[in-house]
């Protein structure tokens, strides 16, 4: 089985995460496991509680084909790094395939993530590209492209870890921040996430 494994912080998880996410796992035809992160340790603490972003996360889960959420990271004490957490997931399932799934953005900022030179250990990479969109990767990042790239998807499916593949994805322009903002301002935002989870948000009258 090949498992794509989306992380986040997912304050809220909304369907710029969903979308590209369900693209790529309908393209491995793998199981996507929606995990947000414990103790982000690039970022502030998010706003909602853990408890809640899991259930968002649980609830868009159910809005797409073959997803759960994972609640690893959560049940870690200790910041969410991604090394660690692959290298845990795979003993976990040794049997399966991890495939990390990334936006370009973020990739762009691999050589600062914590061990980076051990994030292609445990799993193989998707970046997942907007169309249109330039993303500059600086002279570390693309020499690790460059070095572990495979362009044919059939030929990067069959690698047991350590490869990457670029996949265009279809860009929503929405973020987590902005979401948070129109909720506070009482502007229309409802359309931007599964409707479970627009739910649950007024349920629990989050980001207010």
């Amino acid at each position: 089985m090949i498992r794509a494994i989306l992380g986040g912080t997912f304050d809220p998880i909304h369907w710029g995460h969903l979308r590209p996410a369900q693209q790529v796992q309908q393209l491995l035809q793998a199981q996507l496991h929606l995990m947000p992160s414990a103790q982000p340790p690039h970022r502030d603490y998010p706003g909602a509680t853990a408890t809640q972003r899991l259930t968002m996360a649980q609830l868009a889960a159910t809005a797409l084909d073959h997803c759960v959420a994972e609640d690893w990271e959560l049940n870690q004490a200790r910041p969410s790094y991604t090394a660690q957490t692959l290298a845990e997931l795979k003993q976990r399932w040794p049997q399966d395939a991890l495939v990390f799934l990334c936006g370009a953005d973020a990739f762009a900022s691999l050589h600062r993530w914590h061990q980076w030179q051990h994030l292609f250990d445990h799993a193989n990479w998707v970046v997942m590209q907007r169309p249109h969109s330039q993303v500059t990767f600086n002279a570390t990042v693309t020499k690790v492209l460059a070095e572990r790239q495979i362009t044919q998807l059939d030929q990067f499916i069959q690698q047991p870890q350590g490869a990457i593949y670029l996949a265009p994805t279809t860009a929503v322009d929405i973020s987590a921040t902005a979401i948070r903002t129109a909720i506070q301002q009482q502007q229309a935002w409802q359309h931007w996430v599964p409707a479970s989870v627009a739910h649950y948000i007024e349920q629990q009258q989050l980001y207010r």
